[in-house]
């Protein structure tokens, strides 16, 4: 009897569990439409919806964990930005000065340039309502290394080689978030990105720069 209830117990609590994990990703998904920031990136001619699935499909192997680390319950929407978008964001990069990326050059910054919109979920704190360092060095590894597999010939394989992360203000969870990236040097196999995360409010969160190799 006692083992009956315990089981009939976990059951129920499970099919709860499922119920509620359905309709927070239903409202996740509902909410991040309704995102003046996400309707902007919809709108606009100069950017489209990059298909991350597919992006990965054509690469043999790539560090991406969107979806999978708990991080967020769905995939982030990434947007790809069209040639004639890239002069703005190098005048944005401009002002921020990130430490890796003053001294290059406007024009070895390459297209396309992906911004993503994210949601950071309430179970990665690293400390109460904010996210784990280690969990904010993912979304940048992610991100880069699927800004390189969009650049990458077929079948290669992108591997993160070094990160730098500079951490400006506390991601909080149960948020969304905007990440900007881009290529500023593509030679051979060699290829390094920027970074940057943004609260909805604009507020730079987290600057990073990395390193990664591409090979067939």
């Amino acid at each position: 009897m006692i083992k009956a209830a315990a089981a009939t117990t976990a059951m129920l609590c499970k099919q709860a569990f499922n119920l509620v994990h359905r309709s927070t990703v239903s409202d996740i998904i509902g909410e991040r439409l309704t995102l003046p920031a996400v309707e902007a990136l919809r709108n606009s001619s100069a950017c489209s919806m990059v298909d991350i699935q597919a992006v990965l499909g054509h690469v043999k192997s790539c560090d991406n964990h969107f979806g999978y680390a708990e991080i967020s319950k769905v995939s982030p929407l990434v947007f790809g930005w069209n040639g004639n978008a890239i002069e703005s964001f190098i005048r944005q990069l401009d002002k921020a000065k990130l430490p890796a990326t003053q001294q290059m050059p406007s024009s070895q910054f390459a297209t396309p340039m992906i911004t993503a919109i994210d949601y950071v979920n309430e179970n990665v704190n690293g400390h109460p309502s904010l996210i784990h360092g280690g969990m904010t060095t993912i979304i940048a590894n992610s991100t880069t290394s699927l800004l390189a597999a969009i650049n990458a010939p077929r079948d290669a394989q992108v591997v993160l080689q070094m990160l730098n992360m500079d951490y400006r203000k506390p991601i909080r969870t149960g948020s969304f978030i905007k990440i900007h990236a881009w290529l500023y040097q593509k030679q051979e196999s060699k290829y390094k990105a920027a970074l940057q995360i943004y609260s909805l409010n604009d507020a730079i969160l987290v600057e990073a720069t990395s390193e990664l190799v591409v090979s067939q």
